[in-house]
């Protein structure tokens, strides 16, 4: 199932340029998407496929809180259906030490999976996660470990300096082993299109294409268990996203962008 951590928002104002000119930083936003089947050639195991995709980033005094959800429904060249869902809400304190994760994941309406627990960092010294549920565990993270916002704050750096890969291990709680190595290749910044539907200055003009690639820690396979792509904006707004599971892809358009204000603290 999606990493729906993709993601991922800057000092800078709505509608201005995604360049080296733009402080690229995360900002509070919520996004929705459209999800389709990718037709493009290729193997596909789904005939059909529809849903959505919301990622929500809300700024709070002492750090920042996530909610995502991942919704379709899909239909098999065999003539059969089914559904998956998943919905994600997390708290991240600012300075990226600690991280508090609930994770619910539901096959045909039936809840399948869910994880919850708190994870901290130290300095240098990695940390750990404990898990309360589905039981009760504890999952040594290694130094150099970094949680979804901080990782994304990363790599909003790197396109602004002009890197054009990066490689982080990121931690989502998404199960005891949902520590994975990702590889980010990130392009020159390119024109967007105007939002359909948006008032002019709503979203920025331009945006970075990048591609991730999850791998699981130290690993020797040439192929990611998953991949990614999209657009990213200075601040932190994902466009064009398209999710690569092997045996099939999704595509995500931006439908709704709302940016929010940060809090008075």
């Amino acid at each position: 199932m999606p990493k729906a951590w993709l993601l991922l928002s800057a000092i800078g104002l709505v509608g201005t340029a995604g360049s080296a000119l733009a402080q690229a930083a995360l900002q509070p936003h919520l996004a929705a998407y459209r999800l389709a089947l990718d037709h493009r050639p290729g193997a596909n195991s789904l005939v059909e496929a529809h849903g959505g995709l919301v990622i929500e980033w809300e700024r709070a005094c002492d750090g920042w809180v996530a909610r995502q959800r991942f919704s379709f429904v899909g239909a098999t060249d065999s003539g059969g259906t089914f559904s998956r869902d998943v919905r994600v809400t997390s708290w991240e304190a600012s300075d990226g030490s600690k991280l508090r994760y609930v994770i619910r994941s539901f096959e045909d309406n039936e809840l399948q999976e869910e994880y919850r627990g708190v994870a901290r960092l130290e300095p240098d010294d990695g940390g750990v996660a404990d898990f309360t549920a589905p039981h009760a565990a504890a999952v040594r993270l290694p130094a150099g470990t970094l949680f979804p916002t901080e990782h994304i704050q990363r790599v909003l750096q790197a396109a602004e300096a002009g890197e054009r890969f990066v490689s982080h291990e990121v931690f989502d709680g998404f199960g005891f082993d949902s520590l994975t190595q990702v590889t980010s290749v990130i392009g020159p910044p390119r024109p967007l299109d105007p939002l359909p539907g948006h008032a002019p200055g709503v979203g920025s003009k331009s945006a970075w294409p990048v591609s991730m690639a999850y791998y699981k820690p130290g690993h020797d396979e040439l192929e990611p268990e998953y991949e990614t792509t999209f657009m990213l904006d200075a601040n932190g707004v994902l466009y064009d996203v398209n999710l690569d599971y092997g045996d099939f892809r999704l595509q995500a358009n931006l439908e709704r962008l709302e940016m929010r204000e940060g809090p008075s603290c």
